[in-house]
């Protein structure tokens, strides 16, 4: 590990390593204030895979220091894959920095879900720091809405698989559900990096960060189809991606005079049909797992845990 001067362009904020349900907008801005007033934060964490950083924990310390016009930062610099970003950012500030909302905990819970639905439950809680009694009223859900398949085996702590589903019985000591009660969150979380979560409410560092994820797509730096997940997202920004695309059609390609007349074609259909109200508009393929709200709240379900049958160690 070791501490380098980093150009915030040269950090991947993009790549689902975002765990916590929303940024928090006054945050940003009271870090960006004490950065101004010279303020010296910890540096932000990254892992570097020999390509790109990515950005593990200091998501609020990076909007600040963009915030402020800043284009270097602190960062303590990591070998290390995306993956290994994720693992750290799931369970980072759960003792120390901006404290988490239980949307927060619920949301890092669900995004090492879906990563790694072949866990077990305790080796989850572990890795994003919660009660396993939260790992397990999660997966119920997301196996119920079919978010996740329920495994045959899960993998323990000792690396180890084990049979899935098994009733859990008392062991004298009841854990606390210490998350219990979690609610919110946006579903699709961090996560896989299929271009993000950008499905968050429109507004402060929130709106930073879709304003710069509308940019790339138009540049064609992430794929074009994540417009989807942009609530911010407006008919010039899949008109300039549609241009920038068209624009590397070689000139002397043999069918570009029937590509055109296609293009015509739609823009005639197009003009003819009536504005599409918001309730009527269709949602494009793959939007809807970004949109979907998640239920407010989980019902308490039958104890039963991921896990390894009862006498045998905690895995």
């Amino acid at each position: 590990m070791q501490t380098d001067e980093l150009s915030l362009s040269e950090i991947d904020i993009h790549g689902g390593t975002q765990s916590r349900a929303a940024t928090n907008d006054e945050a940003v801005g009271s870090y960006a204030d004490e950065m101004e007033a010279g303020t010296v934060f910890p540096p932000v964490t990254v892992y570097f895979d020999g390509a790109k950083h990515w950005l593990a924990d200091g998501f609020h310390r990076y909007l600040a220091a963009k915030r402020t016009g800043r284009e270097m930062i602190a960062a303590d610099v990591r070998e290390g894959s995306r993956t290994d970003a994720l693992r750290h950012a799931l369970g980072a500030n759960a003792a120390n920095g901006l404290f988490r909302s239980n949307a927060d905990k619920r949301n890092a819970v669900e995004i090492a879900l879906e990563e790694w639905p072949d866990l077990a439950n305790p080796v989850i809680a572990e890795l994003c720091k919660v009660s396993t009694d939260l790992v397990r009223r999660c997966r119920t859900e997301m196996e119920k809405a079919m978010r996740i398949d329920k495994p045959s085996k899960v993998t323990g702590r000792d690396g180890k698989q084990y049979p899935a589903a098994v009733e859990r019985e008392p062991r004298g000591v009841t854990e606390k559900p210490s998350s219990a009660g979690q609610g919110g969150g946006t579903g699709s979380g961090g996560g896989k990096p299929k271009g993000g979560d950008f499905s968050l409410t429109p507004g402060g560092a929130n709106r930073e960060i879709e304003a710069e994820a509308r940019s790339m797509v138009r540049k064609g730096e992430i794929p074009f189809k994540e417009l989807a997940s942009l609530r911010s997202a407006n008919a010039m920004d899949y008109a300039e991606t549609a241009v920038n695309v068209l624009d590397l059609m070689p000139a002397d390609d043999p069918k570009r005079g029937e590509a055109i007349a296609r293009l015509e074609r739609w823009i005639a259909k197009q003009r003819l049909m009536p504005a599409a109200t918001a309730e009527s508009r269709p949602v494009p393929t793959g939007a809807a797992e970004f949109r979907a709200e998640p239920p407010e709240s989980l019902e308490a379900e039958t104890p039963t845990e991921i896990d390894k049958p009862a006498g045998a160690a905690v895995v």
